[in-house]
């Protein structure tokens, strides 16, 4: 690894910690307090969420051309400024339509701070050890998840949830903005891409011609199942072990924990990739999940559930590595921000069914039973899209 690839790799992670660490990590902690901030009800406020993803998915598609054609600094710049003015907006929210739009600027970013553009510039930047690199960058998001979500849990018992988003504010761009003018280049040029398979996608594709392929739609659907239940259960994570009988510090540790095990998940996943089998591994991963929203529906004993958040955490580090590799693989580096963008896109409505489901039937019940069991099958059914993406795989 040369020293520029270390600091493009350090500087992936760096930017991911904050971005998704002042979206979607913070938003389990801050549930409640806004619930009572502003007299809404669970689900209103769990919206934020799918406002967020809304704007992410949307914003996937334009940071993927942008990125796609190498304008990385500035796409990034971008992101970081605008996410730094979400935080300010979310402080002074008079009311939730600011609340929202808040929601929706924070979600417009991450693409260009997050994920995404993270994970263009590690799979132009390395052809040998992808699969390694690509984890160690994943560690970004957990990391960040943790630290944030701790960090809110500690302010909010010395600041209101306003001066939170503030300090958050001033985090976001005295962190990413310097990261970014310093560390990322002004341009990129894609890296050769040895292991990029007969479904390899030229820049010249459009965004129609991408999402009419079988071989993208079959792969997509893996990552819009698992990262969708995934990401739509961990809004309500914090109310879950509420009901689990942990009080407010020990849920925004757990969760912290819980955020913080996708660190060595990742990482293992990641260098995992390179030695074994795609599919065995990713086949993994979505079994283990599926595992643990069975048990979690059995509402088990505190002990149980602090296991089984240890384990789900460790598994879910893995998705990043595992699809951008499978993505890379299937479609090949110059496609990459597009079919990313088109992937959230799928994403979209299964995170959005999830928060709202996972939000009814805890209104209607009062617990999470039926949601969990319903997310297992999920899993279970991103294994059959796995599958399915092999096959149109052999078939190209």
């Amino acid at each position: 690894m040369t020293s520029a690839q270390r600091s493009i790799l350090a500087a992936a992670m760096l930017m991911q910690s904050v971005s998704i660490g002042l979206t979607f990590g913070i938003l389990p902690v801050l549930l409640e307090p806004l619930e009572l901030a502003f007299e809404a009800s669970r689900t209103t406020i769990s919206s934020g969420q799918i406002l967020m993803m809304v704007a992410l998915a949307m914003g996937s598609l334009l940071t993927g051309l942008a990125l796609d054609r190498g304008y990385v600094r500035r796409v990034m710049l971008a992101g970081a400024l605008l996410l730094t003015s979400a935080q300010v907006v979310a402080a002074l929210s008079p009311n939730l339509w600011v609340l929202g739009l808040a929601a929706v600027m924070a979600g417009f970013a991450v693409p260009s701070v997050g994920p995404l553009a993270a994970a263009s510039l590690v799979t132009r930047s390395f052809d040998a050890e992808r699969g390694r690199a690509l984890g160690l960058m994943s560690m970004g998001p957990a990391l960040g998840s943790g630290f944030f979500a701790a960090m809110a849990g500690w302010s909010l018992l010395v600041l209101d949830w306003r001066q939170t988003f503030l300090f958050f504010a001033v985090i976001a761009f005295v962190v990413m903005t310097p990261v970014v003018w310093f560390f990322i280049p002004p341009h990129f040029d894609p890296a050769p891409d040895p292991a990029s398979e007969s479904g390899r996608v030229s820049q010249g594709v459009s965004l129609g011609a991408l999402v009419r392929r079988p071989l993208f739609l079959w792969t997509a659907g893996v990552f819009a199942l698992s990262a969708g239940t995934s990401s739509g259960w961990v809004v309500h994570v914090a109310a879950f072990l509420g009901g689990s009988g942990f009080d407010e510090t020990q849920r925004s540790g757990l969760l912290a924990l819980q955020y913080w095990m996708g660190v060595p998940g990742a990482l293992f996943f990641g260098v995992m990739a390179d030695r074994v089998g795609l599919t065995t591994l990713f086949a993994a991963m979505l079994g283990t999940g599926a595992a643990c929203f069975g048990v979690m529906a059995l509402e088990p004993a505190p002990v149980v559930v602090v296991g089984t958040c240890v384990v789900f955490g460790f598994a879910f580090g893995g998705t990043i590595p595992l699809y951008m590799l499978l993505l890379g693989r299937r479609l090949g580096p110059d496609a990459m921000g597009r079919a990313m963008g088109l992937s959230n896109m799928m994403m979209l409505p299964v995170m959005t069914g999830s928060v709202l489901l996972a939000a009814s039937i805890f209104e209607a019940t009062g617990g999470y039973t039926r949601a969990l069991s319903i997310f297992s099958i999920a899993l279970l059914g991103a294994i059959g899209c796995l599958l399915g993406s092999n096959w149109s795989a052999r078939k190209a």
